[in-house]
């Protein structure tokens, strides 16, 4: 089992059209699709080393990666959500409701990020923002790593009538968790945008 991560540059209409006439054209087997005008996951049962290839000649989508094995902890896993609660208890207890979602958020995002790896940070970043996007539960907007800082712009978290505290924190986990080092990290909005700027906190690492 294959899930293929696409994010989608300008939504039109014929893209599903599109992808499903190349994976035809190459003998796959699409056997689900999730998404929406920002990302999309298919779900192919063959080989797809050849296909990405062909995926080139489909205008106005990006492929972002290949994920293999089951993606349920990438939409919203109870199982992944209760040992977050638990962690964060345990830690915490319960004074603060925004802080309390903050930290269920980066331990949520700690606990996918570390059993599920993407390889190197910028994908690891880049597909669990996406995964996100697909499942609704924000709309990435970009990414930029430079000079050690960090910089995520999204909008419409799913939580933002409760300040957005698990999206940021879901943020925070990810970047520490894919870059392996502890961060700061600031959320601003400007307008519908939010900005989401990392900078690392010297001398001390993840390991």
């Amino acid at each position: 089992m294959t899930w293929l991560l696409f994010r989608v540059v300008r939504d039109r209409p014929g893209i599903i059209n599109e992808l499903s006439s190349v994976m035809f054209s190459y003998g796959i087997n699409i056997r689900n699709i999730i998404g929406n005008s920002r990302a999309l996951m298919i779900d192919v049962e063959d080989n797809v080393n050849s296909l990405l290839t062909g995926m080139g000649s489909i205008r106005d989508i990006e492929f972002v990666n290949a994920i293999s094995g089951p993606i349920i902890p990438l939409s919203f896993s109870q199982r992944h959500f209760m040992t977050a609660i638990k962690t964060v208890l345990a830690q915490m207890g319960t004074e603060y409701v925004g802080r309390l979602l903050y930290r269920i958020g980066y331990e949520y995002a700690r606990a996918v990020a570390t059993e599920i790896p993407m390889g190197d940070p910028v994908s690891t970043i880049n597909t669990y923002l996406y995964t996100a996007t697909a499942y609704n539960r924000l709309a990435f907007r970009g990414l930029e790593i430079r000079n050690n800082e960090v910089r995520v712009e999204f909008e419409e978290p799913f939580d933002e009538e409760l300040d957005g505290s698990f999206t940021e924190g879901y943020i925070h986990g990810l970047i520490n968790t894919a870059l392996s080092r502890l961060h700061y990290v600031n959320v601003e909005k400007t307008g519908n945008t939010y900005r989401a700027m990392a900078k690392p906190v010297e001398g001390l690492a993840i390991y």
